[in-house]
């Protein structure tokens, strides 16, 4: 089985936080349910001198740990993922449609460490050649590591975004499980 790493498609305009603290905010979502209280106005477009023809009709991104989706499709994402996420409204400057911010729940010890060193697992996650637990992610479709904080998802979401033609997101593979 076949895992990917969710991503940004860059032909697309890149998001920036539109305050700083939203950046050490956002980075301490690991999965739990947010109970803080919630603002929507958190995104602007990046733009700098070295892009070029970036298009801004994207429908989704994805960097690091944060992704976000335009409302029009989060009730097909519930139908896909009931009771594994929990979704946020937000905001990007000067984009007039609405976005959810997607905070994935299921957060598992997906990837195989046993037995490698701290050098043989940094080369196992640089070279894309993870070692995911067949066991943990056998029934997932959408989920993160324990240790990696990444978005993961499996062929099932891949066809969920192509089927609903969501732009804006890329998939590199980087392991499967076995």
């Amino acid at each position: 089985m076949d895992i990917f790493k969710i991503g940004n498609d860059f032909d697309y305009f890149d998001l920036t936080f539109l305050d700083e603290k939203e950046v050490r905010l956002f980075s301490t979502f690991k999965g739990q349910k947010i109970t803080l209280e919630w603002k929507k106005d958190i995104f602007a477009i990046s733009k700098d001198k070295l892009q070029k023809n970036e298009l801004l009709d994207f429908d989704s991104r994805c960097f690091g740990s944060t992704l976000i989706l335009k409302k029009k499709f989060e009730n097909q994402l519930k139908k896909l993922l009931p009771n594994e996420i929990e979704m946020f409204p937000v905001r990007i400057k000067d984009i007039p449609e609405d976005f959810i911010y997607i905070n994935v729940l299921k957060v598992i010890p997906a990837i195989d460490f046993d037995g490698l060193d701290t050098q043989q697992s940094l080369s196992m996650i640089r070279n894309k050649e993870i070692k995911f637990k067949l066991n943990e992610i056998s029934n997932e479709i959408l989920f993160r590591d324990v240790k990696i904080n990444f978005y993961y998802c499996t062929q099932k979401f891949i066809d969920f975004i192509e089927n609903n033609q969501i732009k804006g997101l890329s998939f590199e593979k980087v392991g499967n499980a076995t």
